[in-house]
C-alpha cells in the first residue's frame, strides 16, 4: 500500500511539474500585421489555442475567434481589462478589436473562466 500512495504521489508533483512548465513557459504567438491592425486567429476547442499571444502597445488588435465546439462553457470571451465581452457562435469568426492603451498580461477567459487566455503587451 505504501508503493501505491508514493507512486500516486510522485505521478501528481510530475504532472504539477509539467503544468508549471507549459502554462509558465509558454512565450506567445506574435501578430500578423494587416494594414497597421496586429491579427490573431484562436481557435476555441477544448481551450483558446494559441492560449498567450503578444501584441504591441498603442497598435489596434484584431482576434478572430472560430468556436468549433458546442460547450455552453466557451459560448462567450470575456477581456475584463478592456471591458469586453463576445458571443462566439459556433462555426463563425468573430473578430474582437480594440487598442492596448499600456503595456502588461490581460487574461481573457469565458464565463465561468475555464477557458483561460494571456494576451502580453509590450
Amino acid at each position: 500500500m505504501k508503493t501505491i500512495g508514493f507512486i500516486l504521489i510522485a505521478v501528481v508533483v510530475l504532472l504539477y511539474v509539467w503544468w508549471l512548465k507549459y502554462t509558465r513557459g509558454q512565450k506567445g504567438v506574435s501578430a500578423k500585421e494587416s494594414t497597421g491592425i496586429q491579427v490573431f486567429d484562436i481557435l476555441v476547442k477544448g481551450v483558446y489555442s494559441p492560449n498567450v499571444i503578444r501584441a504591441k502597445v498603442g497598435r489596434p488588435v484584431r482576434i478572430n475567434f472560430i468556436r468549433k465546439e458546442d460547450n455552453e462553457c466557451s459560448r462567450f470571451v470575456v477581456f475584463s481589462d478592456f471591458k469586453i465581452r463576445k458571443e462566439l457562435p459556433e462555426g463563425e469568426v468573430v473578430p474582437v478589436e480594440f487598442m492596448p492603451d499600456r503595456p502588461g498580461e490581460f487574461s481573457f477567459t469565458c464565463d465561468m473562466s475555464m477557458y483561460r487566455g494571456k494576451l502580453i503587451v509590450e
